[in-house]
């Protein structure tokens, strides 16, 4: 029989216990931060894991007491945005279940929308990494964008028999796609100055939802879903 401790013991400790485990999240989560950011506007070879601990404001140690080394930083950055995207989507495929192709296919491209609004360095981040041949290239189409590929085709070719979805491949369709939604949050400043409003705000954000699933989308399931009617997670 394992003998418990004193209530009063654990009671004492604990709290010992918490606070550096506390810590340590914040900081890592601190690091991450940074490292999304460095990672963005620098990609994978141009990125300093020292820029990131001064921006992260920590010690350059740190940065690999918890992430091991960049590789470990980058895969840790890639699951917090990439890896963070596809658990939402699949999510959202699972709750749709009995769902027609086409309603599927507008609801995921309304949720990428929102998503990428929501997380303006995930666009960037992609788009570094894609420009050049590199191993972190290949692990992030086979592992994220390849089966996001894959699974979005598929709903765009059935949107496309029913008369729904404009005409085309569908992946090159995709790639239209994500460069017509995601331009307007890296542009954010700029497109601020000319039209007077941010594209994070939320009548904005409704006006371009609508804007490009029009673009893309035939009939009326162009038009967006809305705040209230997304997932609930």
């Amino acid at each position: 029989m394992i003998k418990s401790e004193p209530a009063e013991a654990l009671e004492s400790t604990s709290p010992a216990t918490r606070r550096p485990q506390a810590r340590a999240r914040e900081t890592g989560e601190k690091i991450l931060a940074a490292a999304l950011k460095e990672f963005a506007e620098h990609g994978f070879a141009g990125a300093s894991t020292r820029a990131v601990a001064a921006a992260a404001g920590v010690q350059h140690p740190l940065v690999n007491y918890h992430f091991k080394s960049k590789e470990g930083l980058w895969r840790a950055v890639l699951e917090a945005t990439a890896g963070q995207f596809m658990d939402q989507f699949q999510s959202r495929l699972a709750g749709l279940r009995g769902v027609d192709d086409v309603t599927k296919l507008r609801l995921v491209q309304e949720d990428f929308i929102r998503f990428s609004a929501e997380n303006p360095h995930f666009h960037l981040l992609m788009s570094q990494a894609g420009q050049h041949p590199s191993k972190q290239l290949n692990a992030l189409v086979n592992e994220f964008v390849r089966p996001y590929f894959t699974t979005i085709s598929s709903l765009i070719r059935a949107a496309q028999r029913a008369g729904s979805y404009v005409e085309g491949d569908p992946e090159h369709l995709q790639y239209l796609f994500i460069g017509a939604t995601t331009r307007i949050f890296t542009l954010a400043a700029e497109v601020k100055l000319i039209t007077g409003a941010s594209p994070f705000s939320a009548a904005m954000l409704d006006r371009h939802v609508a804007a490009c699933l029009g673009l893309f989308f035939r009939t009326s399931t162009a038009k967006p879903t809305g705040a209230n009617s997304r997932r609930k997670t």
